[in-house]
């Protein structure tokens, strides 16, 4: 089930991808007494978050109407690590942050590397979602009134008719019927949170291309204030 190893009251980081796990695990954060001082994000050289493709702007406007402020840190896949010191490290002595919270469910590395991580680091890690059976963590950002936006799919398991849909009922179902992952813990699908508790207004967004990689379908979010 659940680890949470901060205490009520002390200041902690969310590691961001702009997606429903990652959300979710924010909501039970702050259920559990602890504070929110900002969102970390990865970001390629290219502006786009490392975990699920999405450009910067995107993810700086969900933090503004979250009303929480967002650190990126520019990384690449071999300087991960070296990235994921030098911002927590950044944001410890400018946020006075004890602790990360992270929205894996079940991959055992993931759980190793975060520990490692957080132990370099010597902050505490929080996995408010781990082990708990997926279908019940997607149906409780549904019944929490979340809206997530279906944005990347590993296109050779999931039909690309999904690509710019609301995560609903009718989803899942497609998910418990085909047997993948409703929480995309296989990279089956990534989402963006649009809407739900805590934000002052829903995002507001426009769709744009979906670019293909190998056997991965992306759909380009923008802001709809953006004139790409």
């Amino acid at each position: 089930m659940m680890e949470i190893n901060n205490a009520a009251g002390d200041q902690v980081f969310v590691s961001w991808s702009g997606g429903k796990d990652a959300y979710l695990s924010l909501l039970r954060a702050r259920d559990k007494g602890l504070r929110i001082a900002c969102l970390l994000s990865f970001i390629s050289s290219e502006g786009r978050s490392r975990s699920h493709g999405l450009k910067t702007e995107i993810l700086e406007q969900q933090a503004e109407f979250l009303g929480i402020p967002l650190v990126t840190e520019e990384v690449a896949w071999e300087t991960y690590e070296n990235g994921f010191e030098q911002a927590v490290k950044r944001i410890k002595k400018e946020y006075c942050i004890s602790g990360g919270v992270f929205g894996d469910i079940n991959l055992a590395e993931h759980r190793d590397w975060i520990r490692k991580m957080c132990g370099r680091c010597d902050i505490s890690y929080n996995l408010p979602l781990w082990q708990e059976e997926e279908l019940k963590v997607a149906e409780e950002l549904l019944a929490r009134g979340g809206r997530a936006l279906i944005v990347a799919i590993r296109s050779d398991l999931v039909d690309q008719g999904w690509l710019g849909k609301v995560i609903d009922k009718e989803y899942l179902d497609y998910c418990v019927t085909t047997g993948i992952s409703p929480c995309g813990e296989g990279g089956e699908a990534h989402s963006l949170v649009v809407d739900g508790p805590l934000f002052n207004k829903p995002l507001q967004y426009r769709l744009g291309k979906i670019r293909q990689n190998e056997n991965r379908a992306l759909l380009e979010v923008f802001p709809e204030s953006s004139g790409e």
